[in-house]
């Protein structure tokens, strides 16, 4: 039954991304379908250490035969959620995934400490290693699911293979409780009721109830397991800012995290370990916050090795920590107290310290925090190397956000932090001769620029969105024939786009993060100063549309989940929602996917082609902003799907060169024939490998 540990942690971290990605298309990308779904997998792990711990209480007959009981409940209760329609706030979220899976979860997430606890009925020492054992399977999957499961198998799929392993590990359960042993190696039996075996029983009680642990002890678990948990997710929501949220994003911190474990808890930690940990965590601290720190320069490159040692380091000097204090008899409540911690950091993280801090400086600071206990563990050593070492351990990490901050990014722009539940926003001012800019920054993108010189310069469309770009141009376009036009946009950033209304226009715009609205409505002015009838939308703009009656000339899908488009926006599911809002006005679609480390074109226009439609990709490229035209301008790529009747003059409206050369166009076509299974994200399959180019980002050079 050895076997079951590794299996049910596989298992774990296949349920959690494939849950999460089947909520998209229902909830849309609100902070209650992100939030909810991790709040919901902590509460369950914390559940199910419970219930283990509860259940190693009980006589050993009743052990086996409840876990065969959930084992066996949790097979026929495991389903994904329906396509339910209702709002999808965080407690309707936890309620739908525990409705359609926690007998399944608990199973999971209960199986490594019941067999710590039957392996000691046996009179062994604790298996710790058995905790590293099942930390190295959760990290099998977690590096299987978005390199192999998610590119090649759709959901449905997914849930059979879950299906299937569950009836494995029952299949276990079941045949050491059909053959009367601990499945162990053992030959005593623990179903039967003979003298031996309550003998055994009453001393492994007897033993466990002796071990008295201090409550500072206990209050250090669960410190160390939120310290720990805090720095993983901290880099995580870094990344995620970066590149999108995605399974892809967690293998990095918390493949980190959890080698950690298995490295720690396989018995073969030493305390030399603790200081090179220590030398390595002053190293990735301290070229973290020289490459990036609480700024808003790109992570890729060398900002994003640093991060992982960092993580790596931190999050190692925490399990070592933890491995010194761990108890000798009662691990149950050891893996509890690691539970609690683990909760107890996701909510932190989630839901108090971004009104707390108005930088994201989780990680730097979990992980500052991580570095002092190592400093502690040094200074009680008394030697001079030692209390040296922690001195400048104290200094260094320092230095290198100093140079960061007023070195390399300087002191000449006024900054505004905005931060909620949806991540940081960042908006920027600078002037120079005479003329003022303002910028609004998510991690690294910028999402919307403003110049301020005059009346006539603050209406001028910037940056993605300028008159030569695919949103511009396309806009321009169709207004010259439809005096007045309704146009749809996903995604309102700085609210740039607004600058295209005219009078007699309707433009409608949807977003789901209210700090986003609020900027676009206080800082710009784009909104307030069109000449068309402007509303905006707090809401998933694919639910929006999904749900209105009305129908556009031009519908923009501008949103963004850090480099990218977020992929439930661009499924073959979703491109029918746009083209039932476009089909009567004979209508555009528009997608925005300019990005660095991407490659959307093949996915975009196989799957428009799946969705029956014809795209093209166009990336424009500005050499110079002109005298009446793109001002402040950025090179772009978008994805226009237009109707069959304005395909053939499709070139008219957007050739190839203009103005002399100061703007060029490369397009990208459909492939000829019946698109590339393997490149069409529908609501059932998607991968974000598929458009992410990791060899970018992963490039040291890259800035």
């Amino acid at each position: 039954m050895t076997c079951a540990v590794p299996l049910a942690a596989m298992l774990s971290f296949a349920v959690q991304p494939m849950m999460g990605k089947r909520l998209l298309p229902i909830y849309g990308g609100s902070a209650g379908t992100w939030l909810g779904t991790m709040v919901y997998f902590q509460l369950a792990l914390l559940l199910g250490y419970g219930w283990a711990t509860w259940l190693l209480t009980r006589p050993l007959r009743f052990q086996r035969r409840a876990t065969l009981a959930l084992a066996g409940l949790a097979l026929v209760t495991f389903r994904l959620p329906g396509l339910d329609s209702a709002s999808g706030g965080i407690l309707r979220i936890i309620w739908i995934l525990g409705f359609n899976s926690l007998p399944a979860i608990m199973l999971l997430f209960s199986v490594s400490p019941l067999m710590h606890g039957w392996l000691r009925r046996r009179g062994e020492p604790v298996p710790y290693y058995l905790y590293a054992i099942s930390n190295l399977g959760s990290l099998i999957g977690l590096v299987s699911y978005p390199f192999l499961i998610e590119p090649a198998i759709g959901l449905g799929a997914q849930r059979w293979i879950i299906h299937a392993g569950i009836a494995l590990l029952t299949a276990l359960i079941g045949g050491a409780v059909a053959l009367g042993r601990d499945g162990l190696g053992n030959g005593s039996s623990v179903l039967g009721d003979g003298d031996s075996a309550a003998t055994a029983e009453a001393a492994a009680t007897a033993s466990q109830d002796g071990e008295v642990t201090p409550l500072l002890t206990q209050l250090s678990w669960v410190g160390l397991s939120l310290l720990t948990c805090v720095c993983m997710l901290g880099a995580t929501d870094l990344l995620a800012a970066e590149l999108g949220s995605s399974p892809l994003v967690w293998v990095g911190p918390f493949g980190a995290y959890l080698l950690s474990f298995t490295i720690v808890f396989s018995g073969r930690w030493r305390d030399g370990m603790t200081t090179a940990a220590t030398l390595s965590l002053i190293v990735g601290l301290t070229g973290f916050m020289f490459c990036k720190g609480p700024t808003s320069v790109p992570l890729a490159g060398a900002g994003f090795y640093f991060l992982i040692l960092t993580v790596a380091s931190a999050c190692l000097i925490g399990n070592a920590l933890l491995y010194r204090l761990r108890p000798a008899v009662r691990f149950d409540r050891f893996y509890l107290a690691l539970g609690v911690g683990g909760v107890a950091g996701g909510l932190l993280l989630s839901f108090v310290l971004p009104y707390v801090f108005a930088l994201p400086v989780e990680f730097m600071l979990s992980s500052a925090l991580l570095l002092l206990g190592a400093v502690a563990v040094l200074v009680a050593r008394r030697e001079p190397k030692a209390q040296l070492l922690a001195a400048l351990l104290t200094v260094v990490p320092l230095a290198g956000l100093w140079l960061r901050m007023l070195v390399l990014d300087g002191l000449n722009m006024e900054m505004q932090h905005m931060r909620n539940e949806y991540g940081h926003m960042l908006v920027r001012t600078s002037s120079t001769n005479g003329q003022s800019r303002a910028e609004l920054v998510s991690a690294s993108t910028v999402h919307g620029t403003q110049l301020h010189v005059d009346q006539v310069s603050a209406r001028r469309p910037t940056q993605y969105y300028t008159e030569s770009g695919g949103a511009g141009r396309t806009i321009l376009q169709l207004g010259r024939g439809r005096p007045a036009m309704r146009i749809g946009v996903i995604g309102l950033g700085s609210g740039t786009l607004a600058a295209y209304g005219r009078q007699g226009d309707e433009m409608r715009f949807w977003d789901i993060d209210p700090k986003v609205i609020q900027i676009a409505n206080s800082t710009f002015t784009y909104l307030k100063d069109s000449a068309a009838k402007v509303e905006v939308i707090a809401a998933d703009g694919r639910r929006g549309l999904a749900a209105s009656t009305d129908d556009y000339d031009v519908i923009v899908v501008d949103a963004f989940s850090g480099d990218s488009v977020p992929p439930h926006l661009v499924t073959v599911e979703a491109l029918r929602t746009y083209f039932a809002r476009l089909e009567v006005r004979k209508g555009t679609l528009v997608i925005h996917v300019s990005g660095r480390y991407g490659h959307p074109f093949p996915v975009l226009l196989n799957t428009a082609l799946a969705a029956g439609r014809q795209a093209i990709g166009v990336t424009t490229h500005i050499a110079a902003a002109g005298v009446n035209a793109d001002w402040d301008p950025s090179d772009t790529e978008y994805v226009i799907v237009p109707p069959a009747d304005l395909r053939a003059a499709f070139k008219s409206v957007y050739p190839e060169t203009e103005d002399s050369g100061r703007v060029t166009r490369t397009f990208s076509v459909p492939p000829a024939g019946s698109p590339e299974p393997n490149l069409i994200w529908t609501d059932d399959r998607h991968a974000a490998i598929d458009m992410i180019d990791l060899r970018v980002f992963l490039n040291w050079k890259t800035l």
